[in-house]
Order: structure tokens, then sequence, then C-alpha cells
């Protein structure tokens, strides 16, 4: 296996690329209930069909180094690829079952898409599309009777892939669970993963030493309204080597209109640059 020593980030985007964005939420949400985890422990929603991970539409992200060597199939005959996108992302799920073990138990589907769409080009052609259906179970539980403030744990099996074939494949399955614990203003969801082999070829053995065994995000609530989050992945494991982070900050601006500011660095920013380190960050929408 390659050894990579660390490095800092060499090209960080500056508070030009923590671009703003819109999210629209309800009016009574708090920055408690926006907390963006599977176990969606206050959602008041009846409805069978619900909002998984983020949903939104990037009319502007910037990716500083794009992978040429990646995408050489798919860019047009001028040869170009433009660090500027249309980035956006579906994510949904439906309640299979409820009360399987207990009262407070869900059995969900999910699937989640995200796309870069070249949108500015001469030649205008989607870049990359990443695909993550998944099943999981969750079980709900009350922070504040117990002295670890553990809320719940989910467990599920999740496939993630760029939904090519051939030697352009990047894809993985993974066995994962999730515990997630809060105290007074903040969350923390520490979810290990294990990599599944069911036998079919694999065009990527070495994508566990990029995306690594799991991730950590923490979530503060700053007040009523401002959410600060942090998401690293495969840091310590590969020695601050291959990892990747994420930051962002949710704030409001006109009663359901609310901020979005985001960055994010690192290696596997989508599967296909499961291998490929970048910075990015963009401006749009959340739905």
């Amino acid at each position: 296996m390659t050894q990579c020593k660390w490095r800092p980030i060499r090209h960080p985007l500056f508070l030009s690329s923590l671009l703003i964005g819109f999210n629209f939420i309800p009016a009574t949400a708090t920055a408690g209930e926006i907390v963006n985890n599977s176990l969606d422990y206050s959602s008041s929603n009846t409805l069978l069909l619900q909002q998984y991970k983020d949903n939104y539409v990037l009319p502007f992200y910037y990716t500083h180094k794009p992978n040429y060597a990646e995408y050489q199939s798919v860019i047009p005959e001028d040869g170009k690829l433009s660090k500027y996108n249309v980035n956006f992302q579906i994510s949904l799920k439906y309640r299979l079952a409820s009360g399987v073990f207990n009262h407070k138990d869900k059995v969900y589907v999910a699937y989640t898409q995200r796309s870069n769409w070249q949108a500015y080009a001469s030649s205008a052609f989607f870049r990359d599309t990443e695909y993550e259906p998944s099943i999981f179970w969750t079980l709900a539980e009350d922070a504040n009777t117990n002295v670890w403030g553990y809320a719940g744990t989910t467990l599920g099996l999740v496939h993630e892939s760029n939904g090519r074939g051939g030697e352009q494949e990047r894809s993985w399955n993974r066995a994962f669970a999730d515990f997630t614990f809060q105290h007074d203003n903040y969350t923390l969801s520490i979810k290990p993963w294990v990599r599944l082999d069911f036998g079919a070829k694999d065009y990527n053995k070495d994508i566990t030493n990029y995306m690594g065994y799991g991730r950590i995000s923490m979530n503060w609530a700053v007040n009523d309204k401002n959410l600060v989050s942090f998401t690293a992945r495969n840091v310590v494991e590969s020695g601050f080597s291959r990892g990747y982070e994420r930051i962002t900050w949710s704030f409001p601006i006109y009663k359901r209109l609310r901020g979005y500011m985001m960055l994010e660095s690192g290696y596997g920013i989508s599967i296909s640059d499961y291998n490929h380190y970048d910075n990015a960050g963009g401006i749009g929408f959340s739905f």
C-alpha cells in the first residue's frame, strides 16, 4: 500500500468560497430540528415519503482541482473541464415498518443521488453522478434519561456507485451503524462501517484507504436559529493524509429563508474522486 505523507490544504477556499445559499424549513422548526441524521427524532411529519439527507440545487458550485484523468472519457472535443458546475442532490426515505421490535423502532429504505452538471461548458454535460440506495433500522431513545446522552442507533446496508461499468466503475457496499448522542445544544453522531464483498469484480480495491471505516459528525445549535455542523472522515486512521472534512453554518435571513455556508475539502468529495484531493464550495437552494 502506497504511503502518503501528511500535507495541509494547499489551496484553501477562503471566505470567497464559503458561499451563501438558501434553505427553506418550516417556520416553527428550530436549529435542533434540522440536524441531518436518519433518526429524525423530533419530526412530526406523518407522510411516508420524507427527506433523508440534504436536498439542494447549487447553481454555482466550484471545484478547485478537477480530476481530469477520471473524467477524460466524458470531456467533449474541446478538451475542457470547467471548475464551475451546477451541483444538486435529491435524498428521500420511505418508512417500510414501525414497531418491529418495540414501539419506538422503524425500518426505512432511502435513495440519494448527487450530480455535477457542467452547465456552463460550451457543450453542457454531466461530469459525474453518484447513486446511493440504502435500507436501515432505527431505534430512537430519550437523551435526557441517561448519563451519556445516548439518543439512538441506526443499523443498515448501503450501496454507493457512480453508475458506470468496467474500468470506470467506482462502487462499494457497506454495513453501517450510527450511534447518536445529544447534550444541551450539541449532537454527536459516530458512524462506523464495514465494506462488504459480494464476489463481484472490484475496480477500486483501495477505496477504504481513502474513504475510511467511518465518519464523525458534530452539530452545535448555537441558539434556536443558528446551527454549525462539522463532519470528518478517514482523518486519524489515515494518519492525516487522506481525510475529508466539511463545515457548514446554517443561519436565518428572513422568515423561512435561511442562509447556508459550506466548505468541503479532502479525498472522496464524490465516489468517482475517492482517491483525488480537492476543495469545493457552492451557492444555491436547499428544500
